[in-house]
């Protein structure tokens, strides 16, 4: 004849306390693990992408750069823009 199942006996408060004291601990453990071994893989990255940039620069040589864009002062006139001296363009005088 089967025997019934035992009941477990529930564990008491102080017991669920720890208990889940010790996962939070674990859980911040594998936080921190986890946020450790990502660094080290975006520091891995960030560095085999400057090599590429170094290697890239040094196959290509150096690349001339070019002149800086300047734009016209805004009191200048625009070529072929002249005004007659002593006069308006409309409005009171």
């Amino acid at each position: 004849m089967p025997t019934a199942p035992r009941p477990r006996p529930q564990p008491s408060r102080t017991d669920r306390k720890a208990c889940r004291g010790q996962e939070q601990r674990t859980d911040v453990a594998t936080v921190e693990q986890t946020r450790r071994t990502f660094e080290a893989a975006a520091a891995k990255m960030a560095a085999k992408l400057q090599d590429g940039i170094r290697d890239r620069a040094v196959a290509h040589g150096p690349r001339s750069q070019p002149a800086p864009v300047t734009s016209p002062a805004s009191h200048t006139q625009q070529p072929g823009a002249q005004h007659a001296p002593g006069r308006t363009t409309g409005g009171v005088a």
